[in-house]
């Protein structure tokens, strides 16, 4: 019986997540510019772009998680994500005490981000052509 290596979604959520972080950056930094100027522009770049750093270092950590144990990996997943929301909501609450940000436009561009970037992620998940239970042997 000769077996084939474990494909993983990593690629496609990889994908979904470039696609859906470069498009909402370009759109929340141009909105920020429209509603607050070059302050605002500034603002809404450092807020999409801070969520987009933080969701691609977390996809960093999904390929170590998908590499394991493939039952540990949802439960592996899932503290990724809780961490990645940790390190942008403590890494807004500091931004926001600077002076040089509008706190509340990047609050608010980086929650927008995260949302896109969620939905790139997943929809690269899906489109992904990957075993899901890969001990089942073939159909």
């Amino acid at each position: 019986m000769t077996t084939t290596p474990r494909r993983s979604p990593v690629q496609g959520m990889r994908r979904g997540v470039i696609v859906a972080g470069v498009a909402g950056t370009l759109v929340l930094t141009l909105v920020g510019a429209l509603t607050k100027g070059s302050d605002g522009a500034l603002s809404a770049l450092a807020g999409s772009l801070l969520a987009f750093v933080v969701i691609l270092v977390g996809l960093l950590a999904i390929s170590l998680v998908v590499s394991g144990d493939p039952g540990a990996s949802m439960a592996g997943a899932g503290v990724v994500y809780l961490g990645q929301l940790i390190l942008l909501v403590a890494t807004i609450a500091v931004l926001r005490e600077t002076a040089w940000l509008e706190g509340t436009l990047a609050a608010v561009s980086a929650i927008v981000a995260t949302v896109l970037l969620q939905v790139g992620q997943l929809a690269g998940y899906v489109r992904s052509r990957h075993v899901i239970y890969p001990q089942a042997g073939p159909a």
